[in-house]
């Protein structure tokens, strides 16, 4: 099996709404944030809730669109029906084929079926906590290419580190690909990886404050897609958790031995983009003068 794994690339995705945009929808969230037990027992009113604190914030996720190519041969019998009780044996092409006393009769015919198979999948992967996404105006939203990854700390927000590396992503997707088939002889298969990029997706979050009851809430707005959610009121300390800024030599970790496991017994070629085999490369040669 080939499987081909084109330039991996970072993309910080340009917001659909401006920071006053979120701020209003955000505000229309905060009473969900409290809670059922809040809103149905202690409504507050319109100035008892303040902002705290506004926060922009880039999450990684994970974009990847791959596709998978098998063409193979195999050998198959076909039992084929016969519609006149009377014929005792068909002649096709010179080969004479005998027909069965069962009722209705039918005579057996074996061919080559020539077979092609072609799979295409497109996956959005949450970068922190793997799992799988589904956001549309993500993976077509607007993007601007970030050349260099391990410098991008925009000063009016967080970035958050990924957790998830690139050969992960990679591992889960083949397997999903890989499907099981009978052979007599495959012509060519082969996954190619077309994309496999890091999106930053921008992310508001607002904390808001009940004074008067002593609470926090917190409510992150999808700066793409617009959506709303209750987030913990813990975030920036959860954010200060993951650590500093990734490597991008680690982040994409991608060799043959990363992806040997998935064909037990079979042979893997993998051919890597360009930008992982530079970055690699640059990691070694500094990893050789530091020597």
């Amino acid at each position: 099996m080939e499987i081909t794994v084109s330039e991996q690339k970072a993309f910080e995705v340009r917001p659909a709404l401006t920071a006053e945009q979120a701020r209003e929808r955000a505000w229309d969230q905060k009473m969900a944030a409290f809670g059922t037990f809040s809103r149905l027992l202690h409504r507050p009113k319109g100035d008892e809730i303040k902002v705290a604190s506004a926060q922009k914030r880039f999450d990684p996720v994970w974009h990847v669109i791959a596709h998978k190519r098998l063409v193979f041969h195999r050998s198959r019998e076909y039992r084929v029906p016969v519609a006149d009780a009377a014929v005792r044996r068909i002649t096709i092409e010179g080969t004479d084929y005998p027909i069965s006393a069962a009722l209705p009769p039918y005579f057996n015919v074996r061919g080559m079926e020539h077979c092609e198979e072609d799979l295409r999948t497109e996956t959005l992967v949450d970068g922190v906590k793997g799992v799988e996404l589904q956001a549309p105006a993500l993976a077509r939203a607007a993007r601007d290419e970030i050349l260099e990854l391990s410098g991008f700390a925009p000063a009016d927000a967080v970035v958050v580190p990924p957790q998830v590396r690139a050969s992960t992503i990679v591992q889960r997707v083949v397997q999903k690909l890989m499907t099981t088939y009978e052979a007599d002889q495959i012509e060519e298969e082969g996954i190619e990886i077309e994309q496999l990029n890091l999106l930053y997706r921008p992310v508001y979050v607002f904390q808001y404050v009940w004074e008067a009851k002593g609470k926090q809430a917190v409510v992150e707005l999808d700066a793409v897609g617009g959506e709303a959610r209750t987030g913990d009121s813990n975030f920036q300390q959860q954010i200060r958790q993951l650590g500093q800024i990734f490597k991008p030599d680690t982040l994409f970790d991608l060799g043959a031995e990363t992806l040997g496991s998935l064909v037990p017994g079979g042979t893997i070629v993998l051919k890597l983009g360009g930008k992982v085999a530079r970055v690699i490369g640059d990691h070694q040669r500094r990893q050789q003068k530091e020597s």
